[in-house]
């Protein structure tokens, strides 16, 4: 027999293993750009993992009639999307200057057009899921008050 207490336990657990993974991924798109000075396009898995990681999170949580939203949060929600769109921008900004420095051919519209892409899928996904997650809310708790 599971305790409640435990199954608890396994989804903080998994949430903040969750969590860790998606900060990884930003830091390997930071190694890789920075450190190992590999181009943007080769980094295309971090941003597919990084677009898709809060769309599942946001499937799932439709699926299971939860949302995550709070006013509160709203404006730490805010802050961390700045704080990841400005460490994209930087990270991408010395990777073009890192190639545009090692070969006088390169092409930095291509990349720099790579990232706007990203940038607006990215935060489009975002606005989108956060403000449907907002209507899903009251929804839910509308719902479940009518339930009692």
């Amino acid at each position: 027999m599971k305790d409640e207490r435990i199954e608890q336990a396994k989804n903080k657990i998994r949430s903040e293993m969750a969590i860790i993974i998606l900060y990884g991924v930003a830091v390997s798109f930071l190694v890789k750009t920075v450190v190992f000075k590999m181009d943007l396009l080769k980094c295309i898995t971090e941003y597919l993992i990084l677009i898709f990681f809060p769309l599942y999170q946001f499937i799932r949580m439709h699926m299971m009639k939860i949302s995550i939203y709070s006013q509160r949060g709203n404006k730490r929600s805010l802050r961390n999307l700045l704080i990841a769109i400005a460490i994209l921008v930087i990270a991408s900004a010395v990777s073009i200057f890192n190639r545009m420095t090692e070969s006088e051919v390169y092409v930095w519209q291509n990349s720099a057009a790579a990232i706007f892409a990203f940038l607006i899928l990215f935060v489009a996904i975002y606005c989108i899921v956060n403000k449907y997650n907002q209507f899903r809310s009251h929804k839910y708790e509308e719902e479940f008050k009518d339930d009692k």
